[in-house]
This record gives C-alpha cells, sequence and structure tokens, in this order.
C-alpha cells in the first residue's frame, strides 16, 4: 500500500444479489481497520507492535464464514451493528405512548438484538467511501415499518472513520416517521493477545460506581447498585472476570474515557469515549468454539465486547433514560476507540 492510499475496497460476496463490499481503512501509523457493508461488521482491526501487527479482534477473512451454518448456530454477533434495540426486550414487549408493542421474539423468550434479522445481518447501502486521510465509509439502511415487530420506518446511518491518533470513530444517525425504539450498537470483540486465547489475562477499567444487576433470563432487574464490594467494581484496573454482562451507566462526559482495556501481553491499551449513557461489558462467555482459518480461534471468553448503547429494555423501566425516537428528533450518537502502546 502506498502512502496515499487510505482507503481500499473489494467486492467480498454477494446476498440475494446484492453487493457486498470489503473496505480497509489505515493511517499513516500502519493501524488498519476492516469495515463490510453486510451488518457493517468490522472484520478485522490491526495494530502496529514493534512492527508486527496485531490482530485485536474476533472474526473471519471470508465472507462466507459469516453465513455458515457452524457460525450461525450459536450467533455471537462477531463485530456487526445492533439494531434497531442492543440487548434484550423481556417477552419482546414494551410499551410506547401507552400502548403495548409485541416485538418478535428469538431468543429465550425476549427479543434479543433486534430480533431473528436485525441489522446485524442486512446488507447495507454504501453512502460513501473517501480514501483520503482520516478515511470514512458511510452506511445506510432503511428499516421498513413493521419490522421485527418495531413502529416506524426508520433511516440509519453509521459512519467509520479512522484518524493518525490511532482512533476509530462510529457514528450513529437515525430518523423515524413514527415513535420508535432506537438503540444502537456495535458488538466488536476485542481481544489483544498475541498468544494467550482468552481474555482473562486482560485489565478491565470503568469509570463509574454503578451497574445494571440483571434477572436470571439476562433481562435487567431495573435497579442500579454500586459497584461497592462487588466483583464488578473496576475504577481501578482489575483483571477481566469471566461473566461480566453488565450494563455501567455513564458517569463522565463524552470527552472522558468512560472504560480502558489493557494487555500486558502485547502492551496494546484501547481507551474508549461516548455520549451513549450506557457502557455495557460482555465479556463472551458463551462465545461458541471456531477455528477460522488464519484467525484466532474462538470459544469462552475469547473476547470483550465494549457496547456503548442505551439501556437494553429501557421503555420497560421509566428510571432509565429513554429509547423511544420521534419523528421530530434525530438519533446521534458516537462512540471513539483510541489504541496506544504501553510502556
Amino acid at each position: 500500500m502506498n502512502n496515499n492510499t487510505f482507503l481500499k475496497q473489494e467486492l467480498w460476496g454477494k446476498v440475494d444479489d446484492k453487493d457486498v463490499f470489503l473496505f480497509r481503512l489505515t493511517n499513516k501509523k500502519g493501524m488498519e481497520v476492516s469495515v463490510t457493508n453486510f451488518g457493517g461488521i468490522i472484520t478485522s482491526i490491526k495494530f502496529p507492535v514493534k512492527e508486527k501487527k496485531i490482530e485485536m479482534v474476533l472474526g473471519f477473512d471470508t465472507f462466507e464464514a459469516y453465513l455458515s451454518e457452524e457460525y450461525r448456530k450459536e450467533y455471537p454477533y462477531f463485530g456487526a451493528i445492533i439494531g434497531r434495540n442492543a440487548g434484550r426486550i423481556k417477552g419482546g414487549k414494551t410499551t410506547l405512548n401507552g400502548k403495548e408493542i409485541q416485538l418478535s421474539v428469538n431468543h429465550a423468550g425476549a427479543q434479543l438484538h433486534g430480533g431473528f434479522q436485525g441489522f446485524d445481518s442486512k446488507v447495507w447501502e454504501v453512502v460513501s467511501a473517501k480514501n483520503e486521510e482520516n478515511p470514512a465509509v458511510v452506511l445506510r439502511y432503511i428499516s421498513p415499518d413493521g419490522e421485527e415487530g418495531f413502529p416506524g420506518e426508520v433511516v440509519v446511518t453509521v459512519t467509520y472513520s479512522l484518524n493518525d491518533n490511532n482512533e476509530l470513530r462510529v457514528d450513529y444517525h437515525g430518523k423515524t416517521n413514527q415513535p420508535t425504539i432506537m438503540n444502537l450498537t456495535q458488538h466488536t470483540y476485542f481481544n489483544f493477545n498475541i498468544d494467550s486465547k482468552n481474555i482473562l489475562n486482560h485489565f478491565l477499567q470503568v469509570n463509574g460506581n454503578r451497574y445494571s444487576p440483571l434477572n436470571p433470563d439476562y433481562s435487567p432487574t431495573g435497579e442500579l447498585l454500586l459497584v461497592d464490594n462487588t466483583h464488578l467494581d473496576y475504577r481501578k484496573p482489575q483483571l477481566v472476570h469471566p461473566d461480566i454482562d453488565n450494563a455501567f451507566p455513564r458517569q463522565v462526559s463524552e470527552n472522558e474515557v468512560v472504560g480502558s482495556l489493557i494487555c500486558p501481553e502485547s502492551n496494546i491499551r484501547m481507551d474508549v469515549k461516548t455520549n451513549q449513557p450506557v457502557l455495557h461489558i460482555y465479556a463472551g462467555y458463551y462465545v461458541p468454539e471456531l477455528h477460522p482459518k488464519g484467525r484466532k480461534s474462538t470459544g469462552q471468553n475469547a473476547g470483550i465486547c465494549f457496547e456503548c448503547q442505551g439501556f437494553a429494555d429501557a421503555l420497560n423501566y421509566p428510571q432509565f433514560p429513554s429509547t423511544q425516537l420521534n419523528p421530530d428528533e434525530e438519533y446521534s450518537y458516537f462512540a471513539t476507540f483510541r489504541f496506544s502502546e504501553t510502556k
């Protein structure tokens, strides 16, 4: 790749006669981010450490692997955009403006991550792909009224951009023509190891003192509890606990780091900022065992997600910030993931 090429595009596959592309964004420091318009999936993030590029996320090098029966059987949503709603809605039931809405139910009596075929499995339109310093890819999806039970047509754009500070930024925008739910996130699993198989040797820090506990069915209880004297106290860096699957409400400004991940094995650090209300941490306890060619094998705790989002079942809990989007409003959120080498 020459110095003037910051973005490369290739035809990667087809779904229902729609073209699927793979885009590779590169900055001057040699960091690479690969994104496809199928599900808005981040397929790869490579970071240079001592002249060697370390693969930092779980995923596949072929499009066919993302459609394979083996992968879809215990589908972990590697790298995908989640929508219309991130997380679980118990019973698929919620209320909009006093009216009960029944959404599709696709996982253990709940709607999970937008239903049977959420935004993670759609071919998004490529609005633009900018081959310039700070390369960017803009993707758009129009979700029809009634899709997976959600009212209203929504038009969603997601922008991935990479700068020379080794910062990957994800911008989300959306409009609707009826009151609906909008709660998007990015579901990349990070693993900064060179040789070790799981992320239990990584250190996690979350800059907040409260968390949202879960019912046995993984739906939220509606409480916000103090992290004191629990295994979810990450105000100082601690080793990742294997069964974290919890929302931490953001208690810092959008310009401050809400969470960090540090790997002593590779000396890679990630700092995350967002204007979303929640940082949801999932340590990949149920990641299936897969052995993709040329990539990290996966399995229990093979990767950890930093899901910047709203509260999963917010409309059923008035104490949570609402995830309702109305026609006169714009959904506008971002998350940035900044990578650096620790000394």
